[in-house]
């Protein structure tokens, strides 16, 4: 781990703030695909206890390289959930995120997306809202970060497997309109116009991932 990227499979969790279909914008122009997922605990002690390995071995082997580095202290990509009394809730919120666009040593810029299935471990182009239990596969990125001397560790998030869905619910502007006696648009004829030809994005996921 201390050179090199580690892949893993978190246990099903529940979906929190979920931007997998599209990236948010928000904060960063090009965008960043992110869920937190909501862990029971006692599930997740082995990829926490994981994490702790890979980031205590990526420390001793940067602390090698620089021992100035050894006064950093460890930030997890995980918190255990408190209730509004204080109490703890019994589960672990993890937190995924990946930039949508990428620049690499040469200039060129990759352009990122989470793979999605379902349950049975198809290809699928659903929209994930929050409250699904998902499965998330991706991989664990260390790091020094020297403005808060904290060693770290980014879970880029690369395929979700859907295990039970919440869709996000889609207001559209005609929504707001109640159904009238009259005019009525030859949809068929305006779609045949606008030469309106269905895209298929399920070929382009990898569905390589054995969850």
């Amino acid at each position: 781990m201390a050179t090199q990227r580690t892949t893993f499979t978190s246990p099903k969790g529940i979906a929190m703030w979920p931007w997998l279909n599209t990236p948010d914008t928000k904060f960063n122009p090009d965008g960043e695909y992110k869920v937190n997922l909501r862990i029971p605990t006692e599930e997740a002690e082995p990829l926490m206890g994981q994490i702790r390995g890979w980031l205590e071995e990526y420390k001793v082997d940067q602390i090698k390289k620089d021992p100035k580095l050894s006064r950093f202290g460890i930030s997890y990509p995980y918190e255990e959930e408190i209730d509004d009394q204080g109490n703890l809730t019994g589960f672990t919120i993890f937190k995924f995120k990946q930039k949508a666009k990428i620049q690499t040593r040469d200039g060129s810029v990759l352009s990122m997306k989470v793979a999605l299935f379902d349950a049975k471990r198809n290809p699928t182009t659903v929209r994930v809202g929050g409250g699904s239990v998902l499965k998330v596969h991706g991989f664990a990125l260390p790091y020094a970060m020297h403005s808060t001397k904290l060693f770290g560790m980014s879970l880029k998030p690369m395929s979700v497997q859907i295990i039970n869905l919440t869709e996000v619910e889609i207001t559209t502007a005609s929504s707001i309109f109640d159904e009238e006696d009259g005019y009525e648009a030859d949809l068929e004829a305006e779609a045949a116009e606008a030469k309106v030809k269905p895209v298929n994005l399920s070929e382009e996921l990898d569905d390589s991932v054995d969850f």
